[in-house]
């Protein structure tokens, strides 16, 4: 399994804004029951808006199996209609609690395995 985590430059910080608007993903391989980061990449869409935005992402990270981030679009954490039913995030979407370290975020993906 590969995941992309939206991190902040220090690459030990979860992002705290829009999966999109990350500066940098933090590429990890889960292999043998351990995470391993295989590439620090960089965002080259951060400052792009628009509708053509979701088809670019898509193909930044079209090699990783799971997107983790603090929040998906541009309502934020705990905007009412993202958690009804029908509206939960898409599968292959994460999202964690705003200021939760990378380490953290591993070890609650390792968990729930």
């Amino acid at each position: 399994m590969r995941i992309a985590i939206a991190v902040m430059p220090n690459a030990s910080d979860t992002y705290p804004g829009p999966y999109g608007h990350a500066p940098f993903f933090a590429i990890y391989e889960r292999a043998d029951g351990a995470w391993r980061r295989v590439e620090l990449r960089d965002n080259p869409y951060k400052a792009l808006e628009g509708g053509g935005k979701p088809r670019l992402m898509k193909q930044l990270l079209a090699d990783c199996d799971l997107w983790v981030g603090t929040q998906f679009g541009h309502h934020g954490p705990g905007h009412g209609h993202r958690h009804e039913p029908g509206h939960e995030p898409p599968a292959h979407r994460r999202e964690v609690p705003q200021g939760s370290t990378v380490e953290a975020v591993l070890g609650l993906l390792a968990r729930e395995a």
